[in-house]
């Protein structure tokens, strides 16, 4: 087995080959998008025409189609000197970014402990949740690709993202509220609001997890920067 690889997506976009960062500079810039595209469906099939529509929208068929080509021989080449895989792999008319054994992806890992957070939580295992809403948390550590602002085919995909990291905190912080791990609980609620401001279930945890503490200083500053965000939204212009 090679050295460990592992694309992050979230707060920035990184490859690293055993620790070590990969140079993206040396590609062009429509072969880095495309990267990042993929990095976001790790292990899941983008079709042909999504990714000519994000990175090629206004060119023909066939110059977009061999834009594309060129790209992914780019990429393939770029990944294989680093890694020994060319990891960009074809299923039909779409493209994936297939991983190889021991490689990681923070967005992957962050989806599959939602997935296993979901599980444990049909099956009525609450130690198993809670690990997978740790894990989950953990692993959604900023917005998803900032560096691409406003693109049509990264804004879908990071609002899920961030409602579904919002929404595993505020869950993880009820889950430690009812087992009376008030400070558990605090950081929990905090990370929802870093993440969601506007989290109504977040400040109502934070506030109940500062009186399970018996922090009432912290009661009373949460409930003062509740009414703060409330009044941010009625009035967004207020100053």
């Amino acid at each position: 087995m090679g050295p460990k690889v592992t694309f992050r997506c979230f707060s920035s976009f990184s490859v690293e080959v055993g620790g070590a960062p990969v140079d993206l500079s040396q590609v062009r810039r429509r072969a880095r998008t495309l990267l990042r595209l993929l990095a976001v469906h790790a292990g899941r099939p983008v079709h042909r025409e999504q990714v000519i529509e994000a990175l090629w929208p206004d060119a023909g068929p066939a110059t977009a189609i061999r834009s594309l080509h060129v790209a992914v021989s780019t990429l393939r080449r770029l990944l294989s000197e680093h890694t020994g895989h060319g990891m960009v792999g074809r299923s039909g008319e779409a493209y994936l970014l297939d991983l190889p054994a021991g490689a990681g992806s923070d967005v992957l890992l962050f989806r599959v402990s939602v997935a296993a957070a979901e599980r444990a939580r049909r099956m009525g295992d609450p130690d198993a949740r809670i690990l997978s809403l740790r894990a989950a948390v953990a692993a959604y550590t900023g917005d998803l690709l900032p560096e691409d602002g406003p693109a049509e085919w990264v804004l879908h995909e990071r609002s899920i993202l961030r409602y579904q990291a919002a929404r595993s905190a505020a869950e993880l912080a009820a889950a430690e509220l009812s087992r009376g791990c008030g400070e558990e609980a605090v950081a929990a609620a905090t990370r929802c609001l870093e993440i969601d401001e506007y989290c109504d279930d977040g400040w109502r945890l934070l506030i109940e997890a500062n009186q399970e503490r018996g922090d009432m200083m912290g009661v009373a500053r949460a409930r003062r920067r509740y009414n703060e965000a409330l009044a941010a939204l009625e009035d967004p212009y207020e100053a």
